[in-house]
């Protein structure tokens, strides 16, 4: 059965993107995506039944989901085990549970609290969603695994946002030595992750500002975060798997540092109002693959007459050369209207690269 444009799926495109290359066609990129309005977007096309499915029924509808919009992988998450940090205590209109950090009860709120806090074991986290799609991807897809928090959100979480940010002055040796311990078993994750027959890149979501700045100074970034992002990056280089960085945030002041010094392939999630994303593929794009870019405003709120002109003048801007996937700034949140996801992707397939 077709897809949604008549392609075929291909990992190797996105994989072309991130290896800075021109693809045959400009790839599709979300880390994630909401499955209901994915399958929303393709309420008029026609399906069948003869994708892969093993009685999961999310992860088979991500995957037909994915399948037909034209994407050429599926992003997997990979959990770390972390104890005593996210809370479930909310369901959505569409059925779906959402964390909640508890940051009143953060389970590390002094150097006591770190020296007792159980660390979990590589072996305690649970890759069977790699494995599971490693068996049920349609032929011509692979994984894209996403682990589940970067060196800083796991610290900023585990302490609560404000705690962290004192103790980076009030005790910068208790936040060199969590950090130290995050990053240790991160690090045995994403060896596991990045050795999965199944995967072909590796990305981390690690936020790492506001719209004026980062959250740490830049001098603190690159001495305790940016160790602990390399040392991820080295790993996936070494099973030759690119890495991707997902982090909000005006990084402006520490972007060349991040390049130079952390070597990541791609870079994702971007907001025009901090700084447009032809402006960062015009300042990065020779250095590292930009991903995405579509800001969430305008796909949420635009007319279809403008969101046509917006998408078109990004991939004008940014696909010319190679480099560049096509995906929203952020996510494919639940309240962005299907109507404009399929826009949005009809704009990317009919550019071609």
């Amino acid at each position: 059965m077709p897809t949604l444009f008549g392609t075929t799926p291909d990992y190797r495109r996105l994989l072309t993107v991130l290896r800075r290359g021109v693809p045959d066609r400009v790839p599709f990129i979300e880390l994630y995506a909401d499955p209901l309005v994915q399958l929303a977007a393709l309420a008029d096309h026609p399906q069948t039944d003869s994708l892969p499915q093993g009685g999961d029924a999310f992860l088979d509808a991500h995957i037909r989901a994915q399948y037909y919009l034209g994407y050429d992988y599926l992003a997997a998450d990979v959990p770390y085990a972390f104890t005593g940090v996210l809370r479930h205590d909310s369901v959505d209109p569409s059925g779906t549970r959402r964390n909640f950090l508890d940051v009143e009860h953060a389970p590390i709120q002094s150097r006591a609290d770190f020296e007792r806090y159980a660390w979990p074991t590589p072996e305690q986290v649970d890759f069977s969603m790699l494995d599971y799609c490693a068996a049920h991807l349609p032929e011509g897809m692979r994984v894209l695994a996403v682990l589940g928090g970067g060196p800083l959100e796991w610290g900023m979480w585990m302490m609560g946002a404000e705690r962290y940010c004192m103790t980076v002055y009030d005790d910068p040796d208790l936040i060199r030595e969590l950090t130290a311990r995050i990053s240790a078993h991160q690090a045995a994750v994403c060896k596991a992750a990045a050795s999965h027959p199944a995967v072909f890149a590796v990305a981390t979501g690690d936020d790492w500002g506001f719209r004026t700045q980062t959250f740490l100074a830049p001098a603190v970034m690159r001495e305790v975060i940016f160790p602990a992002l390399k040392r991820l990056v080295e790993i996936a280089h070494a099973h030759d798997k690119p890495f991707i960085l997902h982090s909000c945030g005006n990084l402006t002041g520490v972007m060349d540092a991040l390049l130079a010094e952390v070597g990541i392939d791609g870079k994702h999630s971007y907001e025009d109002a901090v700084m447009p994303v032809t402006e960062i593929k015009t300042r990065w794009g020779d250095r590292v693959a930009i991903l995405g870019g579509i800001d969430i405003d305008t796909l949420t709120r635009a007319d279809e007459p403008t969101l046509r002109v917006y998408v078109r003048a990004v991939l004008e801007a940014c696909a010319p050369g190679g480099g560049y996937a096509l995906g929203s700034g952020n996510s494919i949140a639940n309240y962005i209207p299907a109507r404009n996801l399929r826009i949005m992707l009809e704009e990317g397939a009919r550019f071609g690269c």
